[in-house]
């Protein structure tokens, strides 16, 4: 299993995470609330596929248009705690593995959409 991680800051604008087609691999991308503990989303293989996707994530209280096509994921506070995992089947899988963890990228909202 390959993990990448990280901290959201959304108190300057929602984010948008892009994951990449993974034709079928285990992997989840995990949503945590760090005043919590609470895990409030995921995305997938079980719970939204495998196929590539982009998915909103908004702060409480934003406002704005959820482009067509991509999911909306908001959070309770304004602070996440992203952690995701990849399946690694075996040593040879290794590279094909990391090739797509180096895909999973979260983008402001603004520059992706100049980029679309």
């Amino acid at each position: 299993m390959l993990y990448v991680g990280g901290w959201l800051d959304l108190s300057r604008g929602a984010q948008v995470l892009h994951v990449p087609d993974m034709a079928g691999r285990y992997y989840s991308v995990q949503f945590t609330d760090p005043s919590d503990g609470t895990n409030f989303a995921y995305v997938g293989k079980r719970t939204t596929g495998t196929e590539a996707g982009d998915y909103l994530m908004s702060g409480p209280g934003w406002k704005g248009a959820v482009s067509q096509g991509m999911t909306q994921i908001a959070s309770p506070h304004n602070s996440v705690l992203v952690i995701g995992r990849i399946f690694v089947e075996n040593d040879s899988d290794l590279s094909t593995a990391y090739g797509l963890a180096k895909q999973i990228q979260v983008t402001p909202l603004s520059r992706w959409q100049s980029n679309h």
